[in-house]
């Protein structure tokens, strides 16, 4: 008995670390550009409804079939930020394809519409 509950661990575990990889991305760009640019896209789709925006912590709440979602935007190296999606509720039955299509959005912004930062 020990051995299967040790086994659906495992499998559990396995399962739900590629759907996590499936949330993140880290893109070439300074945070300030690609934060405005998510924004940006999601706003584009209809299909997305922001809640609230979040500038100083870098992060957008966003509502996708009656599921909340959490985007960060995160600096990781020099010109190298991250971004990475999250279900509010911790329910990872879409795997990742919410994720996926926001990440497709934003690169689509960031190639065809590039946000000019103004000092």
């Amino acid at each position: 008995m020990k051995k299967i509950l040790v086994l659906f661990c495992l499998m559990g575990s396995i399962t739900l670390a590629g759907v996590l990889d499936d949330s993140f991305k880290i893109f070439n760009k300074n945070p300030d550009e690609l934060f405005l640019s998510s924004i940006s896209a999601l706003n584009s789709s209809k299909a997305f409804e922001i809640s609230e925006i979040q500038t100083k912590n870098g992060y957008i709440l966003f509502k996708y079939e009656n599921k909340y979602y959490l985007l960060t935007v995160t600096k990781k190296y020099l010109n190298q930020t991250e971004v990475k999606i999250l279900p509010q509720n911790s329910d990872f039955s879409d795997n990742g394809e919410t994720a996926k299509m926001v990440f497709s959005l934003i690169d689509y912004q960031l190639k065809y519409s590039p946000m000019e930062l103004i000092k």
